[in-house]
């Protein structure tokens, strides 16, 4: 798959403010790429989502283990470390103000479904248009009006409707690599959490797909575009605007 091609093609069709990006899943026993930054290599512990900014708006390849993570509920989540019970992050959720009741915060805890300890050893993050290697998931970030012209390009060729499951609150990380395990793509909400530690604007949001889909989401994008689905989207101006008295009063003056 041509992904600096498809990449430019990206940019053409949704006019992106950062760089789309290609996510790798590491499972046990597989190692960083020697180039990925870490942020031992800046004497940091970080949030995974700061190292998503760092390959979006930096234009870096990253890299992430679990040593690297100071995010707990990331730690969690991503089953990066064990959760002995299930029950101690819903706890936290509690902790943190997010819920009313314990047992609204374990109901909502359980639908999350957070991954198993083991699921992932690490991640791989990096510009799509470098592609140092081949991405598990495909990860955009834009405007609600841009995601709804990836939404029209993915559909296209699916007829699937795209689901959100939004929180408000954090974990977007947990959202973003589901798709590796769903087989779906999802719009995610960046929450609280991503906002305030990686800089994510409060317009943005993002949409993650399995890698394979690329070339179709990109030629329903382009197919879509001819008929005259686009983005930026054109306001109507075949219309003749009202004028307001001071200026009807101006124009009855000028000859």
């Amino acid at each position: 798959m041509d992904y600096p091609e498809l990449s430019r093609k990206l940019d053409r069709l949704i006019r992106l403010q950062s760089f789309p990006i290609g996510i790798k899943i590491l499972s046990k026993n597989q190692e960083l790429p020697e180039k990925a930054i870490r942020p031992a290599r800046y004497g940091i512990q970080i949030s995974l989502c700061q190292w998503t900014t760092m390959a979006r708006r930096w234009g870096r390849l990253v890299g992430v283990l679990a040593d690297d993570v100071n995010c707990s509920p990331c730690l969690a989540g991503l089953g990066l470390k064990k959760m002995p019970d299930p029950s101690i992050l819903a706890t936290y959720f509690l902790e943190m103000g997010y819920f009313d009741s314990p047992e609204l915060s374990e109901r909502a805890t359980k639908a999350l479904d957070p991954l198993p300890a083991g699921a992932l050893s690490g991640v791989v993050m990096f510009p799509l248009a470098q592609a140092p290697m081949d991405p598990d998931l495909i990860v955009i970030y834009g405007i609600p009006a841009q995601m709804a012209r990836l939404a029209a390009g993915y559909v296209y060729h699916t007829g699937e409707l795209i689901p959100s499951n939004t929180t408000g609150f954090g974990l977007s990380c947990l959202s973003t690599v589901k798709p590796f395990w769903t087989g779906k793509p999802a719009f995610v909400h960046p929450g609280r959490g991503e906002r305030i530690l990686a800089g994510t604007d409060d317009t943005e949001m993002l949409f993650t797909f399995p890698s394979r889909n690329l070339e179709t989401l990109v030629d329903g994008l382009e197919k879509t575009h001819q008929k005259g689905t686009r983005y930026p989207i054109q306001s109507y101006m075949l219309y003749e605007p009202p004028q307001i008295p001071p200026v009807k009063e101006l124009d009855d003056k000028l000859t």
